[in-house]
C-alpha cells in the first residue's frame, strides 16, 4: 500500500528538544499528528516508526525517541499522489502547527500538529483516511 499516512502520537511531559536546524522546539504534553507520506509502502515506514532502535533520519525518528513519547495510532489514505503537503495544509486550517518540524524539502510550515484526538478524527475521516 501506498499513500499518506499520519501518527497520532501522545507527549507525555513537557519537553524542549533540538533536532538538526529546529532549536528549542517546545513540546506541552498531549496529542499530536504528524503527516507522512511513504510511496514506497506503507506498512514499512510505519514499522520503521515504531521501532525504538534506528537511525535517526527525520525529525520524527528524533521525536519518537524520546521516552516519553509513544505513537498511539496510524491513518492512512492509499494514493500513488504525493499529497502529503495538501494533508498539512489542511490540517494547518484547523490545528496548531509546530513551526518547522517535518518540513524541511517543502514550503509547508510544518508536518506536525497539537491537537485534541476527536476532532483530529473527526477531520481526518472527512478528508478520506481510514486507520491503519
Amino acid at each position: 500500500m501506498r499513500g499518506v499516512y499520519v501518527l497520532i502520537i501522545e507527549v507525555g511531559r513537557p519537553m524542549e528538544i533540538e533536532i538538526g536546524q529546529l532549536r528549542g522546539v517546545k513540546f506541552e504534553p498531549g496529542t499530536y499528528a504528524y503527516v507522512g507520506s511513504a510511496l514506497g509502502g506503507i506498512e514499512a515506514r510505519l514499522r520503521r516508526h515504531l521501532r525504538r532502535k534506528k537511525r535517526a533520519h527525520w525529525h520524527i525518528d528524533h521525536l519518537l525517541g524520546y521516552q516519553d513519547v509513544r505513537v498511539k495510532g496510524a491513518y492512512v489514505l492509499e494514493t500513488t499522489e504525493a499529497m502529503e503537503c495538501r494533508v498539512a495544509q489542511a490540517l494547518a486550517r484547523e490545528f496548531p502547527v509546530v513551526s518547522g518540524f517535518g518540513s524541511s524539502d517543502c514550503r509547508c510550515k510544518g508536518h506536525l500538529f497539537r491537537c485534541k484526538e476527536s476532532p483530529l478524527l473527526r477531520t481526518l475521516r472527512r478528508i478520506g483516511f481510514n486507520p491503519f
